[in-house]
């Protein structure tokens, strides 16, 4: 999402800003993002250190498992 669009939602008070930023590497676009970094795994190593388990996550299945592990494997 841009700044501008982000600061609109803020100031109209549809969304709160984080009061940390995720420090996590995993691309802002990776399918499950938010649940993978919710269950503690911000890296790709850690995520790809977990990929036997990835379906134990709520919110991924097994489509989204393989989605995940072919795009952080590139």
């Amino acid at each position: 999402m841009d700044e501008e669009t982000a600061k609109k939602l803020i100031d109209e008070g549809f969304v709160k800003q984080s009061e940390q930023p995720d420090s996590s590497d995993l691309p802002a676009d990776l399918p499950g993002r938010a649940a993978l970094i919710k269950e503690g795994l911000l890296t790709k190593e850690q995520v790809l250190a977990s990929k036997e388990v990835l379906t134990d996550i709520k919110g991924i299945g097994e489509k989204t498992s393989v989605e995940i592990i072919e795009i952080l494997s590139k």
